[in-house]
């Protein structure tokens, strides 16, 4: 028998690419769980091995937690068919998993006395999962006791931020990609491969987030703080005949990146060392 704090679980979609439901002690910590018939919440709670299926919303009262899994486009639906039933939501906790949907995507259900919130997975070093929550603290704080007992971690954002996570998550695991593909270029196109190649892209890798995280601003720049300009500039240039896609990656980026890094240092000092403007530019 699963005990009355067993967490609800309300699920439509493909299940088998939930980070949430994937967690391996996460089958122990389900009881109800409500799909779009009791044949299929059978079929889920057959395939996690956890939980029992249960034909309607008000089988979920006595669960705390309600775990939504639902693709983004069938969020208002459910909670329109949450909010006609005979549930009462006072005192329960709905936390839709696996979005990238802000809260207030389920703002009918908090008129309705309920605390929500919304999580996704986030890349974090260590090797353990990192969830993101954002919502009201009534219901991250079960979220939060639920996810330590699965192994997992919770990192807690601001309500109303969440663009500014995905912003952050396209900066750290996205944008990088091309620019290590076009570095792999460089160094296979002078000679460079396998373990040495692995090797260097790493070491760079790390030297970079070692800097960035001790707030090494002045001193950016790598190579180009490391020689003069005009050996800089004969470099370009003999990029430019040799890889020109890669010398276009460099431009770009290098622009983009000259205007944040000067900018950031204005913020940082009123009076910006002459150093630090010659890095800028």
């Amino acid at each position: 028998m699963k005990s009355l704090s067993a967490a609800a679980l309300v699920i439509e979609g493909n299940l088998t690419t939930s980070p949430v439901l994937k967690l391996p002690r996460m089958p122990s910590e389900l009881g109800p769980i409500k799909a779009g018939s009791l044949r299929i919440a059978r079929r889920v709670s057959n395939f996690l091995q956890a939980g029992h299926a249960v034909a309607s919303y008000e089988e979920l009262q006595a669960s705390k937690l309600v775990l939504l899994r639902l693709p983004d486009s069938s969020v208002e639906r459910v909670i329109d068919e949450i909010c006609a039933s005979e549930l009462v939501l006072e005192g329960l906790a709905f936390v839709l998993c696996d979005t990238w949907l802000g809260s207030e995507t389920l703002h009918r259900l908090r008129q309705k006395g309920a605390a929500v919130a919304t999580t996704c997975q986030i890349h974090a070093a260590h090797g353990m999962p990192y969830f993101a929550a954002e919502g009201m603290a009534a219901a991250t704080r079960p979220l939060r006791k639920l996810l330590d007992r699965c192994d997992a971690r919770m990192i807690e954002i601001r309500p109303g931020t969440k663009e500014l996570l995905f912003g952050a998550e396209l900066l750290t695991t996205a944008l990088p990609i091309p620019i290590f593909m076009a570095a792999q270029q460089a160094l296979r196109a002078c000679g460079i491969a396998g373990h040495p190649l692995f090797t260097l892209l790493e070491g760079g890798a790390q030297q970079m987030f070692r800097a960035c995280c001790a707030g090494a601003r002045l001193t950016w720049g790598g190579p180009l703080t490391e020689c003069s300009p005009e050996i800089a500039d004969a470099h370009f240039a003999g990029l430019r005949e040799k890889l020109p896609e890669v010398a276009q990656v460099l431009d770009e980026q290098l622009a983009w990146a000259r205007s944040i890094m000067g900018r950031t240092r204005c913020e940082l000092s009123s009076e910006p060392s002459k150093q630090a403007v010659q890095t800028a530019g």
